[in-house]
């Protein structure tokens, strides 16, 4: 799988603890080989953000993304579910 990053993600992910950042480079490779990888919990959304979905980078945080080609996904979000679903 390819994987894009937005601006927005970029911002983001450089917010981020350095151990989650370690994680997120650790995650983002899992998604790369197996975008369904049950570590990942990968699932798709609903409500406003119906058509998207995301990934598991810690226990509260999440990475949100979308396909934009069927082997390229743009990972578009990070944060806890407050920041990205509230």
């Amino acid at each position: 799988m390819e994987v894009e990053l937005s601006s927005h993600f970029l911002r983001k992910a450089k917010k981020l603890t350095p151990s989650e950042q370690k994680n997120l480079s650790e995650r983002i490779e899992v998604f790369r080989k197996d975008p369904y990888s049950p570590r990942l919990k990968t699932h798709a959304l609903r409500g406003r953000l119906k058509g998207l979905y995301a990934f598991s980078l810690t226990y509260s945080k999440r990475i949100i993304f979308t396909y934009v080609e069927k082997n390229k996904a743009l990972l578009l979000d990070v944060g806890s579910h407050g920041e990205i679903y509230g």
